[in-house]
């Protein structure tokens, strides 16, 4: 059981790692989770990429924008969460109160994982549930729709979360993100791939 324990734990950070850099080093994100679309190699323990059908790019203005967002989450700033919000265009600045604080809520929520040292319990999480609980309030209060991009991203990265909390994955996901955050380097807006 305990190397099974262990080649999870493999997997999760593996797949996390990728969709980390996947955004904000190669602004190239396979965006379809499909569990079928990844393979992992005992041999080497290295996680391999089959499918590129569902590929797209992300801007470098986006990725600086969404990282400072998750940044802020992971840090517990809620007013770095508005106002990367409004910038990236989650928020228009005209909400309500209680959309700026469901919507504030839902971001610390997602960035929980990357908030705190040691590992990520993903088997022992809520997310879901919590996100669930907040929906009818941002529906209701929502004067903007989300930016196009973060569709796809957020399908990859909940297929990603997911197969953690499938697998019982532990993941020192903070760890993961401060290495991406420490060594990101932002604009020029212009540099595209």
């Amino acid at each position: 059981m305990f190397l099974y324990v262990c080649v999870y734990v493999q997997i999760g950070t593996g797949i996390l790692r990728l969709c980390l850099k996947e955004l904000f080093e190669w602004r190239f994100m396979q965006t379809d989770p499909n569990w079928s679309n990844f393979l992992y190699n005992p041999v080497d323990e290295k996680l391999v990429l089959l499918d590129f059908g569902a590929s797209r790019e992300f801007s470098k203005k986006f990725v600086d924008s969404y990282i400072k967002v998750i940044h802020a989450a992971a840090s517990g700033d809620k007013e770095g969460i508005l106002v990367g919000s409004r910038e990236m265009g989650f928020l228009t600045g005209y909400e309500t109160k209680v959309m700026e604080d469901a919507h504030c809520e839902a971001v610390r929520i997602l960035g929980e994982a990357f908030s705190r040292p040691g590992e990520y319990d993903f088997s022992q999480q809520s997310t879901t549930a919590r996100i669930q609980s907040l929906i009818p309030i941002m529906l209701k209060h929502r004067l903007t729709p989300p930016p196009e991009e973060t569709y796809s991203l957020h399908r990859k990265m909940s297929g990603a979360f997911l197969l953690c909390v499938k697998l019982g994955s532990r993941v020192e996901c903070k760890d993961l993100f401060d290495d991406i955050w420490d060594n990101y380097k932002f604009g020029p807006v212009e540099t595209e791939l």
